[in-house]
């Protein structure tokens, strides 16, 4: 079994704050909760890290997976595929988890922007930031046929309308407000997906969001 790495990977202990980083990431943060500062892409080293605001600065690097981060910046899908068993793997995955494969070495791939829904929920809460979308559907999608799920919202539906197996888009954030991270975009509806007729099982969520949809015409 090799060895070798996917990315270079620097000390974990090189961060190194001067004034111009102070000035952008703790200077005067008026976010209360959670809130995304920053992002920085080493392209030498091929290492993205993001900067968020929780009280105190915190960063996180995406290591290995650094591409995918990128991607999320430039609009692009990024997984991994095993050269053995043929597994494709978004979120990435470094190494092949077939056990068969012996932790093979899985090669970045770009992926379609489009996949289909796994299964999905319909929050009736939400952190801060998301109160006014309540309540809306967040979808495990299954992204250009690979053998994993990701979350995120699925908009653009009415959430009493969502439909398991049913084909989903990517829709981006404007590139200026992107940070490299899953915020970064959202699932809507295929072109020319149509929902299937109300239901009893349709008519019962629909009844459970009434309250909420009526709660949130309260907010400010």
């Amino acid at each position: 079994m090799t060895d070798k790495r996917m990315h270079k990977i620097p000390g974990h202990n090189d961060v190194k704050w001067d004034d111009k980083n102070s000035d952008k990431f703790r200077g005067d943060v008026k976010e209360t909760g959670i809130g995304f500062m920053g992002y920085d892409y080493d392209s030498a080293e091929e290492q993205f890290k993001v900067f968020l605001h929780y009280d105190q600065l915190y960063y996180w690097k995406y290591g290995e997976v650094s591409k995918l981060g990128k991607g999320f910046v430039d609009g692009e899908f990024w997984g991994t595929k095993c050269p053995k068993c043929g597994d494709k793997f978004f979120p990435p995955r470094v190494n092949c988890w077939n056990l068969d494969c012996n932790l093979a070495i899985a090669p970045w791939t770009e992926l379609k922007q489009e996949g289909v829904v796994h299964t999905f929920t319909i929050a009736g809460w939400s952190g801060k930031s998301s109160l006014k979308r309540l309540p809306f559907v967040l979808a495990y999608v299954v992204v250009d046929g690979c053998n994993t799920a990701i979350a995120n919202e699925l908009r653009g539906i009415d959430p009493w309308d969502a439909e398991f197996g049913m084909p989903v888009k990517v829709v981006w954030k404007p590139q200026e407000e992107r940070q490299g991270t899953v915020t970064d975009w959202w699932f809507e509806p295929a072109d020319g997906w149509k929902a299937g007729p109300m239901n009893p099982e349709k008519e019962r969520m629909k009844e459970l969001c009434q309250p909420v949809i009526e709660w949130v015409k309260t907010m400010k």
